[in-house]
């Protein structure tokens, strides 16, 4: 049928619906109007200061004006101790937190009031200062800066925090902690848009001192290029400037110039052989070890297929328009893992360990289903009329496996809310062969699970979502031992193409760094909280689609498993209800750039050669620095993208239905093709995961292992060479001499 008959087709089928209501009451498509147009409000609901408190905020300020400066710290002070946690707006789209709020405006205080304060706090500030220093505890630290920033012992905390951030190789939270130590705007961000930043505004630290820091930040995280931009930030601020660097004074431009030039030369830690969770690891920025050497097929294991429950009107009767990068009939929705020699997949009731190398179950047991629940196969997973796809997610965290279970409804229309069929979590511990260790129920109605959660040693995070016209997004804590609650924090609320009258399948998932959990809603904002308590430490909006066609969605409704990608301090976004694609700053939530110009790109895989490289019916290298499109292929309508690509070494591997794409990273060079259909004929290609040794494509009715023959033999090679030894991070030996140790000493004295 031609597309002009089936569009005419469609029409009359729309005009019998419109006349035919009794004939199609069952349908919760009747809800919407027959062309399946939406439109939505702009209003997104924050968990923000009351009235109370801006109206002491606005006090404050009436206090400064008339030079009352006791009155205004006491008023800021009794505010972040009573509604600290509630956001307030800094800039059009962008909130912090009323406890931020308060410690701008005390570093903006006159050098008189700004001592009043310090002669108040500084006591307490020294002896939590001194006391983690002894520790070497960063929480204790923390504390310093989160209630006391504008204290004299700020700094002292922030280059200690620095200190140690470096020690554990973690360059992006050294970077946050010594660029607050420099006055706004911070070297490398000059041309950033001009925006409030916490920042001490009178350091006792020689500034020189700390951008000489930041620059060999730079240099150990292997930014060269950002490394150059702060080495001529800082010759251009403080020409001929010297300081202690590797145990001896040196002239930084020197030193730090010849150090740039050496680090091409250092050897690299290799990334992991595992695969621990979607996109490789937490922070969503994974690229796995060495290049792919697809061999013979290895083995092949059956999977359910899933079909988009999508029922608008033209899907109604027989018309599925073309979904981004997979096909409607047979969703791309597997996302397996591996860990050591298994590799694990779930669906909806089951979660499958098998043998990576041969595809047998695991730890030779009879059946590859290490967990299966017995109640949900008697049930359809996901009702027919819903919005959004199943998707399939865990996560690996030490020797436990994280997953989200159960039906994938995660917003119900009212007349369902008291439904049964509910997601849980379950938490299998693979060093017992997949034991139960606990599983958690979300007991209150209304209430989901949004996806698979991340994990550290500390906790269990988990996105979670409480249905209505507006669905409302929190941020929920686990007990890792005990799979109990520990907290739960509102992020945000906003209406959905569902509008509360129809069911919808979403899956978001986390993104972990460090101390800071980053959560892309999908509603309109992306957050970052704290792990520690959950509370919120900015919220961003940004620019929403209001409006949309069902039945011919625009392709960024694709991004439906778009969790952000942290990178070295970056923020990269790409939300489903916006054709932007966006970078913040990860510290403060400021926006850097966007573009519109990456129409179709649905899945952000990571950054390689100073791209980001996303992906959908096409391949995208987006400019790191400035947003800027560098690349895209193909530069026409086909081959078309079919399934999540992976970066592996130098390369980035594309999938088209039956060919893998081999590019290079940086340059976008078209190096290989991997015709599928001639390592096997009837093998198509899906969603890309490089194992250790084995290539796994996860499709629609199967998954599918290509041995890597090259891959086996530098594994074995290295296990020989290396034994047991735990790996470390390579630090030339001059900075290890040089490291500061945040001691009071001289500058105490001077100080005081």
């Amino acid at each position: 049928m031609g597309y002009a008959c089936r569009a005419a087709w469609i029409a009359t089928l729309a005009i019998a619906w419109a006349v035919a209501p009794v004939a199609l009451r069952n349908s919760a498509h009747g809800q919407f109007n027959s062309s399946g147009r939406f439109e939505l409000s702009d209003s997104i609901y924050l968990d923000s200061a009351d009235s109370g408190a801006r109206r002491h905020l606005e006090q404050a300020q009436n206090f400064v004006a008339a030079r009352q400066w006791e009155d205004a710290i006491d008023t800021w002070r009794q505010v972040m101790q009573d509604h600290g946690d509630k956001m307030v707006k800094l800039t059009d789209r962008r909130y912090v937190s009323l406890r931020e709020f308060c410690h701008l405006q005390l570093v903006a205080l006159p050098h008189e009031a700004l001592a009043l304060f310090r002669r108040r706090v500084d006591p307490q500030a020294a002896e939590w200062y001194k006391e983690g220093l002894a520790r070497r505890d960063p929480a204790r630290l923390r504390q310093v800066i989160d209630q006391l920033f504008a204290s004299s012992w700020c700094d002292d905390a922030l280059y200690a925090l620095g200190e140690l951030a470096l020690e554990q190789a973690d360059y992006a939270s050294a970077r946050a902690y010594l660029e607050m130590i420099v006055p706004s705007p911070a070297p490398d961000r000059e041309d950033a848009k001009a925006s409030p930043r916490l920042a001490i505004p009178d350091s006792q630290f020689e500034l020189a001192d700390v951008r000489a820091r930041l620059v060999v930040v730079s240099i150990l995280e292997g930014s060269a290029e950002r490394a150059a931009q702060e080495l001529d930030a800082l010759v251009r601020l403080h020409p001929e400037a010297s300081g202690r660097l590797g145990g001896r004074v040196v002239n930084y431009h020197d030193m730090l110039s010849s150090l740039l030039e050496a680090s091409g030369d250092w050897p690299r830690l290799d990334p992991p052989f595992d695969w621990p969770t979607f996109a490789g690891s937490p922070t969503r920025d994974a690229a796995a070890r060495g290049a792919v050497d697809v061999g013979a097929l290895a083995w092949r294991a059956p999977l359910p297929k899933i079909e988009d429950p999508d029922t608008t009107i033209a899907r109604s009767y027989g018309f599925r328009p073309r979904r981004v990068a997979e096909d409607s009939g047979a969703m791309l929705s597997y996302h397996p893992l591996v860990h050591r020699d298994v590799v694990l997949v779930n669906t909806a009731d089951q979660i499958l360990a098998m043998d990576l190398h041969s595809g047998e179950a695991a730890w030779g047991h009879d059946s590859a289903a290490i967990y299966r629940d017995s109640d949900l196969p008697n049930r359809p997973a996901v009702r027919s009329n819903s919005l959004g796809a199943p998707r399939y997610t865990m996560t690996i965290h030490g020797n436990y496996l994280y997953a989200r279970m159960g039906a994938p409804i995660t917003s119900q229309a009212a007349e369902f809310l008291a439904q049964p069929d509910r997601a849980y979590l379950v938490c299998l511990d693979l060093n017992a062969q997949g034991r139960l260790v606990w599983r958690a129920d979300v007991d209150e109605e209304g209430w989901a699970f949004e996806g698979s959660p991340a994990a550290d040693e500390a906790g269990v995070y988990v996105a979670m979502r409480r249905s209505g016209v507006r669905p409302e997004a929190y941020v929920a804590c686990f007990d890792t031992d005990t799979g109990r609650v520990r907290w739960r924090r509102s992020v945000c609320a906003a209406e959905t193409p569902a509008r509360g009258q129809t069911g919808e399948c979403t899956h978001n998932l986390l993104t972990l760094h460090e101390s800071t959990l980053y959560y892309n809603t999908n509603l309109g904002a992306v957050a970052a909280l704290a792990v520690e308590d959950g509370r919120t430490r900015w919220v961003t909006l940004y620019r929403r689609a209001q409006a949309g066609d069902l039945n011919a969605p625009a392709a960024h409704w694709y991004r439906d498993l778009n969790p952000c990608v942290y990178h070295r301090g970056l923020l990269l976004v790409a939300p489903a209800d916006s054709d932007g694609i966006f970078a913040l700053d990860a510290q403060s939530g400021q926006m850097l750039w966007e573009t519109r110009h990456a129409s179709d790109a649905v899945h952000l895989l990571g950054v390689g050669g100073e791209n980001l490289l996303a992906s959908g019916d096409r391949l995208w290298w987006i400019d790191l620095a400035t947003g800027r499109i560098n690349h895209l292929w193909p530069d026409g309508p086909s081959p078309k993208g079919y399934g999540r690509g992976v970066l592996a070494g130098k390369n980035v591997y594309w999938p088209t239905r039956q060919e893998i794409h081999v590019f290079d990273q940086a340059t976008a060079r078209h190096e290989r093709l991997i015709a599928l259909s001639a390592l096997h004929g009837d093998v198509t290609a899906g969603n890309l995961v490089a194992g250790d040794g084995v290539l796994l494509i996860a499709g629609a009715e199967e998954l599918v292992a290509f041995s890597q023959f090259s891959r086996l033999r530098d594994r074995s090679r290295d296990e020989i060479a290396l034994g047991d030894a735990e790996p470390r991070q390579v630090i030339p030996p001059l900075l290890v001499r040089g490291r500061a140790r945040s001691t009071r000493s001289a500058r105490e004295v001077a100080r005081r």
